[in-house]
Formats: C-alpha cells, structure tokens, sequence
C-alpha cells in the first residue's frame, strides 16, 4: 500500500475546484475526463485506476488469443479504451453501461480513440430477465452505481440520483458459439443476476471472467459457476477470475 503523497493530495483538490470536463491524453488514450468524478480524478493526477487488473486482462487476452471483450459495467470506458487500444488482437468489444449520463462518457471516449469501428456501446444493464429497475449512483463517481437493493440504502453512500434502467439478459443479445471471450462484470452488487442470464453463452464458449465478487456474493456464484465447469484461478483485490476446466 502506497503512503501519503502530499502532490496527490493537493492536486486531486485543485483539479475539483474546476467544474469543467478536460480532454487529456493518458495512459496512452486519449479521454474526456471531468475532474469532480473520483476516477477522472485519479486519471488526471496521474493515479490510474485498477492498473494491476487492465495488465492483467491485456497480457492474458494476448497470450491467449481472445478476439473478444465484453465489458460489463464500463462507466465511462477504462477497460474498453485502453483494451481496445493496447490489445490490437482484439476484434471485436462490447460495452454495457445503464446510466444514461455514464454511458454518454463511454461513448464519446470510444470516438475519441477511434475505436467505434470495433467496439459497440449498449445502454442498458444485464440481468437474468428484461425488465426495467431504479439504479441508484452517487454524482461524484460513477462507478458507485447499484441495482443491490442493501446498498442503495448503505448510509454510508451518498447515493442521492435514482433512474430508470432497461435490463436485459445476455443471451438474449448474444449467441455466439465457439468463440475465446473475456468478460469484465464491475455490477456493484448485480453479479449473481447477470451471471444467470448470460447461461447459454457460457455453456457454448471458452470464456474468462473478471468478476468484482462482493463477499456476501462470493460463495453463491463460485457455486453457480463451478456447476457449469467454471472454476477461481487467479484474484486481484476484489477482482476473481474463472475459466472453465478443460
């Protein structure tokens, strides 16, 4: 764990006193970041986010040939940006992002960087049936936002915006058979949910997953997924990654 830096400190300070969102190139993108949100924030002070998981999912997408990424719960792009730039076997990526405002940022950053050839942007949420639900989020960081019903109302959240979502499920969308797939699901909570409705897709590909497990959910998806052959290998902070057995 880093110490205290006091150039992070005050830098992440001055940069909020700015109200309006900075172009920037970093880490080799290039973004539209706004520096009230706590991401951007980090991006623009030079303290990126989830560094260790991007190096991760970019060498083993590379090693292994996956052609494909699906990016579940995107925010604003980090992993569909910098995926899309540095992993040039790459052909093809999906992201899902619910909040209308979020998902505005995701897409201007996938144009920003070129990527809206090969990398396709979906408003809406995943789950295990359609329908539409209340996302709660927190203004000043978008990668807050929950359909967890227990968090929504975690007082120590400031969860003060709520919106209408579409949910649909996976397989719904996708019937791909035979393909090499990576799969980022960041849910906040919805991760057992989404997991369900994306059976099929699991069951007729080789997939990874990086899945940000929250602990009470933690033992009821290592079960779900084990009965489909899908086992833990490795894990990052949070972040646990299955494949299947072969």
């Amino acid at each position: 764990m880093s110490g205290f830096n006091p150039y992070f400190s005050i830098a992440k300070r001055l940069l909020r006193l700015r109200k309006k969102p900075i172009t920037a190139k970093r880490l080799g993108a290039v973004w539209k970041l706004y520096p009230n949100d706590w991401i951007d924030n980090r991006l623009l002070i030079g303290r990126p986010f989830e560094r260790e998981q991007l190096d991760f999912a970019g060498k083993y997408i590379t090693s292994n040939q996956i052609t494909v990424f699906f990016d579940c719960g995107a925010n604003f792009g980090l992993y569909s940006v910098l995926l899309g730039v540095n992993a040039p076997d790459l052909e093809r990526i999906e992201a899902f992002e619910p909040v209308a405002r979020t998902y505005s940022r995701l897409v201007t950053n996938l144009e920003l960087n070129e990527l809206s050839a090969k990398a396709a942007a979906h408003n809406y949420g995943l789950g295990a049936k359609a329908e539409n639900l209340s996302i709660a989020f927190d203004a000043s960081s978008s990668g807050t936002a929950t359909l967890d019903l227990d968090e929504k109302n975690n007082p120590k959240r400031h969860f003060k915006h709520r919106e209408q979502v579409e949910i649909r499920t996976f397989d719904s969308q996708f019937t791909d058979k035979g393909q090499r797939a990576f799969l980022k699901l960041d849910v906040e909570g919805h991760e057992a949910e989404a997991l369900k409705g994306m059976e099929n897709f699991l069951t007729n590909n080789q997939c990874v997953l990086q899945i940000e497990l929250w602990e009470k959910n933690q033992e009821k998806i290592e079960t779900w997924l084990g009965k489909r052959g899908y086992f833990a290998f490795h894990n990052i902070h949070h972040d646990v990654y299955f494949k299947r057995n072969n």
